[in-house]
């Protein structure tokens, strides 16, 4: 049985016992807050039903071993919504929870990169036409095509030209020498080709730290999670007392067993800090930062640009697209369930976030399918397009 056919069958109908937060209210209402308060309370019931009937399937992810543990949040533009969590942090290991903080990988990208590039595309200190070679006089030197002449939407849209990926951990360890690598990288592919390259996001990384002076973690933790209230995001490698409610990845033979240390190579390569991954947050961190798109109320870019940054740029060219999301089409990572007014990003370790303006929800699911080594991604991607299948039918049933 396929897993939306399980969905269909068995999860749909059970209504198990989910870990639901409420909404909290403050007693002296404004003006509209009855209106406001009904449609959170509809929103927060669909939530609720979308996670009762996703639990079967998380569950049956674990026994299947596409995942030693996976969490779900599903919530309105306010509150907590309704949240999920079955499985361990590792194989025989202690079970995830609302404080499990996940390896997001290249949820990062939207998450810390995207955040901290309109940050400073508001204030006018960089512009999506700007040249690599205004911020870095020597990229590409030498070179024809060379990195100086792409722009900065280029990167955003992965058309750069630039290869998906380079070994650059295989060439250093020294973070400096690591970010000049990539900034005398060969554009390789066709101009205006798209192609999706974690090189051209380390080189927006770079670009936002030449012009805040900052590591991307501390100007991200500045203008995002601290002003969001995302007390459990942040770069690795994560310390505390052991042991760590932190999802477990991967044992690839030269670094051990990665529970805290960022799982990409290349971002470790970068001290654990990069545009591209490196980011670990819990489910409720990227609610509330997903939530701030679905209200188009963020600290760190006015409501236009938040619309512009998730309008379809592609011209046709590769998958729709805005600045680093990905927007909804019919083969797209989540299946036909979010509307087309969606957008979202998944991660190599098994994470992902979208935002659906059309239902009027976000929806957050991690998982640490890489542990304890990479394999195919199909089962994940299965689950994640029955469970947004599920939330698709959970928000029409009551019109939430």
């Amino acid at each position: 049985m396929s897993v939306y056919a399980h969905y269909r069958t068995i999860a749909r109908p059970v209504c198990g016992q989910v870990l639901l937060f409420l909404m909290q209210r403050n007693p002296t209402e404004p003006p509209g807050a009855a209106a406001s308060a009904t449609a959170g309370t509809a929103a927060t019931a669909a939530a609720e039903r979308a996670v009762a009937a996703c639990a079967p399937l998380l569950e049956r992810a674990v026994t299947e071993r596409v995942t030693p543990g996976a969490v779900l949040q599903v919530a309105g533009p306010e509150g907590h919504g309704a949240f999920v969590a079955r499985g361990a942090a590792a194989y025989g290991g202690a079970a995830v929870g609302a404080s499990t903080r996940y390896d997001l990988a290249s949820v990062t990208k939207v998450t810390a990169c995207l955040p901290s590039l309109l940050s400073l595309v508001q204030a006018d200190e960089v512009a999506l036409g700007d040249r690599v070679d205004r911020f870095f006089s020597n990229a590409g030197w030498m070179q024809e095509p060379s990195l100086g002449s792409v722009t900065v939407e280029d990167l955003a849209l992965h058309r750069s030209g630039l290869p998906a990926w380079r070994p650059l951990f295989a060439l250093t360890d020294d973070r400096r020498v690591a970010m000049a690598n990539a900034l005398q990288s060969s554009l390789t592919e066709p101009a205006g080709a798209h192609l999706y390259s974690d090189i051209g996001v380390i080189v927006l990384t770079a670009i936002v730290e030449r012009v805040t002076g900052k590591r991307i973690d501390e100007y991200a933790q500045e203008i995002v999670f601290g002003p969001l209230g995302m007390t459990g995001a942040g770069y690795g490698p994560l310390t505390g007392a052991a042991p760590l409610d932190v999802a477990a990845t991967e044992d690839d033979g030269l670094r051990g067993l990665l529970v805290g240390r960022v799982h990409d190579e290349n971002a470790d390569a970068l001290g654990g800090v990069s545009g591209h991954a490196g980011l670990f947050a819990t489910a409720a961190d990227l609610t509330r930062y997903a939530q701030a798109w679905l209200r188009l109320e963020a600290p760190f870019a006015q409501a236009d640009l938040l619309r512009a940054a998730v309008r379809d740029r592609s011209g046709g060219e590769g998958p729709r697209r805005g600045i680093l999301w990905r927007c909804a089409e019919a083969d797209w990572p989540f299946g036909p369930g979010p509307s087309e007014s969606a957008y979202g990003h998944t991660g190599f370790t098994g994470t992902s976030v979208v935002i659906d303006p059309g239902r009027g929800c976000v929806v957050v699911l991690l998982t640490n399918r890489v542990h304890p080594r990479r394999g195919s991604a199909e089962g994940v991607m299965r689950l994640r397009r029955a469970v947004h299948a599920a939330v698709a039918e959970a928000f029409a049933e009551g019109g939430a």
